[in-house]
C-alpha cells in the first residue's frame, strides 16, 4: 500500500516528464520500423534494376 500512496504523491511536472520520455522513446521505435521497412524495400526496388 505504501508504493501506490507514493506514487500518488507524485507532483504533475514528474508524471508529465515520465509520459514525454515514454512518448519519445514509442516514437523512435515506431520510426526506425518504418526507416528498416523503408531500406528493405528501397534494396529490393534496387535489385531488380539491370546494371
Amino acid at each position: 500500500m505504501g508504493v501506490i500512496t507514493n506514487l500518488m504523491n507524485w507532483d504533475p511536472v514528474a508524471w508529465l516528464s515520465i509520459l514525454m520520455v515514454v512518448g519519445a522513446i514509442t516514437i523512435v521505435v515506431f520510426l526506425s520500423f518504418k526507416v528498416s521497412a523503408l531500406i528493405k524495400r528501397d534494396a529490393e526496388a534496387h535489385k531488380n534494376q539491370e546494371p
